[in-house]
């Protein structure tokens, strides 16, 4: 029993050590452990080889049970007011002023502080432009009674409708994005300058040479987020994803819920 325990133990590590990189290969090999220590503890546990698989399939089943029972039933807003609101104190968000300064010393400009709040989440964003460089940021702050986190995300926007965004959200989306949209996630990012030199040399990948000049006006840019929100829900209503209940609300579908199970396997699995 000591080797076994030992060994769970080992697996366990050498999984949390690879999925740690940011490489594929390490991050499949992380995978695999993974899986061979939920199967290992499974069977050690039980005795059985269908012990085992079962330990391999809570990972499966066990996010389904809580999408059925409680996402499903969730009512959000169809669409989201953004009204100016004073920033959170440094208890609730102690990086913010930080972050400020460094995307300040990038050239950027500060515009407005705003948000949205609907039952038990709220949202905080504080917008800059960098007329320059045709691109706009976001500080976010996203809360609710469960978990709280925050995120960076740079836009530049195509004369031809396209959109670009480079963000470090640190979870995989829980809408499908527009067709115009086109969406880099990084993972694991050091600062503000490596997240904006990154989306510089993206745009360049993808030859975006006619990015729109970035407005400087506050209610300019919250309607310009308002509206990513609304296509956002409008994309999702017209795929399936999101169904439109009263007085202006949206629940998920059961084509939604399916969704947001096969994002949480590409979490848990670090698909890219």
């Amino acid at each position: 029993m000591l080797f076994y325990s030992l060994l769970i133990a080992g697996l366990a590590l050498l999984s949390m050590a690879l999925r740690s990189f940011d490489h594929w290969l390490p991050v499949r090999l992380g995978n695999l452990c993974l899986l061979l220590t939920s199967y290992l503890l499974g069977w050690v546990l039980t005795g059985s080889h269908f012990g085992g698989a079962g330990g391999v399939a809570l990972w499966f089943v066990l996010p389904w049970i809580d999408i059925v029972t409680r996402v499903r039933r969730l009512e959000m807003p169809g669409t989201h007011i953004i009204e100016a609101q004073a920033p959170p104190g440094s208890t609730r968000f102690p990086a913010l002023d930080e972050l400020t300064e460094e995307i300040e010393l990038l050239g950027f400009q500060q515009v407005e502080d705003a948000g949205w709040s609907h039952e038990e989440q709220s949202q905080f964003v504080r917008v800059f432009s960098h007329p320059k460089e045709h691109v706009r940021a976001t500080i976010s702050l996203v809360e609710n009674e469960e978990i709280s986190f925050f995120y960076v995300t740079l836009c530049s926007r195509g004369a031809d409708g396209r959109v670009w965004f480079t963000w470090n959200y640190p979870f995989s989306t829980t809408l499908k994005t527009p067709r115009n949209w086109h969406l880099q996630r990084l993972q694991e990012v050091e600062s503000f300058l490596e997240l904006m030199e990154t989306h510089q040399s993206w745009l360049a990948e993808k030859k975006v040479t006619d990015a729109m000049p970035v407005s400087s006006d506050a209610l300019t840019l919250t309607a310009e987020l308002e509206q990513e929100l609304r296509s956002q829900v409008d994309h999702n209503e017209q795929c399936g994803v999101l169904l439109k209940i009263d007085a202006g609300l949206v629940r998920y579908t059961w084509k939604g819920c399916f969704f947001l199970w096969f994002q949480y396997l590409r979490e848990v699995l670090r698909l890219r």
